[in-house]
């Protein structure tokens, strides 16, 4: 039950791979597997605060809608994370002391709901580990109340080609052209002579976003829904795509914190206006010939970012370098004082 999610439960990353052997038998389904931490993974996870902060500043200086942590320069090293300090309270606890009806109450839920979009439909880099203990409420100078997510260390994207495919797919549901977005689904599966019956495949499609219709959205009703897909992509031998999954999984844990602060918050309405909007941006490339190929593993903005990344490692080795020296120096220099006449 969303209602009760609680503060330490798993990732989405986590549950998808707990869910796996549930899924196996679909046509050849598979979901992604759980990230797990190497000896890297302290700078993995500045790599990734740093990434955050970048997609979610805003041109011209303005603060952005949520805070990440800030990693501190010259002491990130393979196994150690410093990092700014964020003085806040978990989201529900202090959901706990307003009224129920208080303003603010759907005011941050709003936000969260569309920082999750941005970076889900959006960025295409996604906070894998978004339980109610990473999502913080903090202060601002004039006392109003301020989103923050900590504990980056998990974060979920694909490649240009699937993420643009899950957009448009997910854009047709949301126009109610469930036929179109079934077509969609087949098109994108690999082995698709395997196929049984593609037009009774897409027709159930349809028949559950025409559910839609009349009961909440697709992301309202996500798990029915996915199991309305995978029931159809089971008789139809068609592969379903992990992304559904994992998209699914993270809603439902969005929607479990977002419920807990206020009851009457709704994903569906503002993931729909973003994933429209994406999908008309997708077309409007499509029709100047901006499409991605299929396997494309990142796009270029994704390679520019490991540039600047790689770059900022570099500086940081040379900083630390350059301060072992001067340590090294100043205890000569302090040993040869002793030994000094």
């Amino acid at each position: 039950d969303e209602r009760g999610v609680h503060r330490d439960a798993p990732p989405p990353a986590r549950l998808a791979a707990q869910e796996e052997s549930r899924f196996a038998p679909l046509a050849g389904a598979h979901l992604p597997a759980t990230p797990r931490p190497d000896a890297s993974a302290s700078r993995s996870e500045a790599d990734n605060l740093r990434r955050f902060r970048a997609n979610f500043a805003r041109a011209g200086g303005g603060a952005p809608p949520v805070d990440f942590p800030d990693p501190v320069c010259g002491y990130v090293a393979r196994a150690v994370l410093v990092e700014s300090w964020v003085d806040g309270v978990p989201m529900v606890e202090w959901a706990a002391g307003l009224a129920e009806t208080a303003e603010e109450r759907q005011q941050l839920c709003n936000t969260g709901i569309d920082a999750f979009c941005e970076m889900l439909f959006v960025h295409n880099f996604v906070h894998g580990d978004l339980h109610p203990g990473n999502v913080l409420v903090t202060t601002t100078a004039d006392g109003s109340p301020r989103l923050a997510f900590l504990d980056a260390g998990i974060v979920v994207s694909y490649s240009e080609f699937d993420h643009g495919m899950l957009i448009d797919i997910l854009g047709h549901f949301l126009n109610y052209e469930g036929y179109e977005g079934g077509a969609l689904m087949i098109e994108q599966t690999a082995a698709q002579s395997d196929v049984s019956d593609a037009h009774g495949f897409c027709t159930k499609i349809g028949e559950m976003v025409n559910f839609a219709r009349d009961t909440p959205t697709f992301f309202d009703q996500v798990g029915t829904s996915i199991s309305m897909i995978c029931n159809a992509a089971c008789d139809h031998r068609v592969r379903v795509h992990a992304g559904f999954i994992s998209i699914a999984l993270s809603v439902k844990v969005v929607e479990g914190i977002v419920i807990q602060v206020d009851p009457a918050a709704v994903v569906a309405p503002r993931a729909k206006a973003v994933v429209i909007r994406e999908s008309l941006k997708r077309k409007g490339r499509a029709l100047l010939g901006r499409t991605a190929r299929p396997g494309e593993d990142a796009d270029a903005e994704a390679r520019r970012e490991a540039e600047r990344q790689a770059q900022h490692r570099a500086s940081e080795e040379r900083g630390e370098r350059e301060r072992r020296r001067r340590a090294a120096l100043a205890r000569e220099r302090a040993a040869a004082e002793q030994q000094a006449p």
